[in-house]
């Protein structure tokens, strides 16, 4: 078998899982498919993966001694399950989306079917609640409350910029907001300690 020399390539179609050889154009599509070479029937889908910047050190790879070998890459150590199809896959087959792993060929039925659940319901942009809690903190900035969002605001800043110079995605409005959270801050404090000098009658 010649599966070694395409670990890293780029996918090309349905291959075997039992021996791994490529089909030509005439067995390149979804459904049920039987190996011309060893005769396994398996269901299989054409899909165009997602693109991956990986680094492969080593093309096989090696794990405990016993431990189960991926489906479509028989050198390669599984390194979990597809939690649909059940089938032992490797790190380059494994599609995370974050509730669980799939197989390539269950990736594309269940995205399909709808059923993957949207990645920006989990993903928290910072910089938008740094904006929106320095709003909220001007809005309300002489009721006492500038110091509390302006606290807040400056936590999700820092948590922003973070995010954002790791995503590669410009930092001046993340930095605005920040500012405007450090000034809400400083009145929010200045509104304390006039309160708290009022209250003890020592204002002239």
């Amino acid at each position: 078998m010649a599966t070694a020399a395409r670990k890293t390539a780029p996918y090309e179609g349905p291959e075997c899982p039992r021996c791994a050889i490529l089909f030509g154009d005439d067995l390149r599509s979804s459904g049920t498919i039987i190996c011309p070479n060893c005769g396994l029937t398996f269901e299989a889908s054409a899909f165009n993966p997602p693109q991956r910047k990986l680094q492969v050190v080593e093309v096989a790879q090696s794990g405990p001694e016993g431990a189960n070998a991926c489906a479509n890459h028989e050198r390669n150590t599984a390194v979990t399950s597809c939690q649909r199809c059940g089938l032992y896959i490797c790190s380059l087959c494994d599609m995370n989306v974050g509730t669980g792993s799939y197989c390539p060929s269950c990736f594309d039925r269940v995205r399909t079917e709808g059923s993957l659940s949207p990645a920006t319901t989990r993903f928290k942009d910072y910089a938008s609640m740094a904006r929106t809690s320095a709003i909220v903190g001007f809005l309300f900035m002489f009721m006492f409350l500038g110091l509390p969002f302006g606290a807040l605001t400056i936590y999700y800043a820092r948590k922003g910029l973070k995010q954002a110079k790791a995503e590669g995605r410009p930092t001046a409005g993340i930095r605005v907001a920040g500012t405007f959270g450090f000034l809400e801050a400083l009145v929010g404090i200045g509104y304390i300690v006039f309160g708290v000098l009022a209250f003890m009658g020592k204002l002239p």
